[in-house]
């Protein structure tokens, strides 16, 4: 299954936002979502696994996962699977840094038995990823209403009783000069 929306916008939107994020250990550069697309997909242990097929992005245009075709012989058997951002790592090897002779590789951090537990790429997972992101930007956005009317009611608190301490102040300063 293929997203139409996300490979037209793929390629002009990676360009500024693909700083690669994706781990901790990541390259740190710009790099092209056009040779990204169709990169060698390698397990932790070095053995090719298959290619990238799609780069899925957020609404912010960060990439959120790459789906990547495993298992595929001439074309038949093949499955696509979701790795999401935090579990693969993107090397780029070049002879020499000439711009359009880099080669792009994703390194994943699971082995390809871990790999069959990864969710597989259909629709079903697309509707599903879908309403999780808004069901968790609807959560963020109450809590942090939430969050604002606790600390509006709080500093109106803090307000109140450091003015009603600077009045109380004011009067005892008020009866020693008086006493003076």
């Amino acid at each position: 299954m293929k997203i139409p929306f996300i490979k037209k916008l793929g390629a002009p939107l990676l360009a500024g936002s693909l700083t690669l994020s994706f781990s901790a250990i990541a390259a740190q550069g710009l790099y092209s979502a056009d040779e990204l697309m169709d990169a060698d997909v390698y397990d932790s242990t070095g053995e090719e696994i298959g290619e990238v097929e799609d780069i899925l992005l957020g609404d912010d245009m960060s990439i959120q996962a790459l789906v990547i075709e495993t298992g595929e012989i001439l074309g038949l058997g093949g499955r696509e699977v979701v790795a999401k951002r935090g579990t693969f790592t993107v090397r780029t090897e070049s002879d020499d840094d000439e711009f359009d002779d880099i080669e792009y590789e994703v390194h994943m951090e699971a082995t390809q038995e871990a790999l069959k537990s990864f969710p597989q790429y259909d629709e079903d997972w697309w509707t599903e990823t879908r309403q999780e992101l808004k069901q968790a930007w609807k959560k963020t956005k109450r809590n942090t209403k939430s969050a604002w009317e606790s600390t509006k009611e709080a500093s109106a608190s803090a307000w109140d009783k450091t003015k009603r301490g600077a009045e109380k102040m004011g009067d005892k300063m008020e009866r020693a000069t008086d006493d003076l």
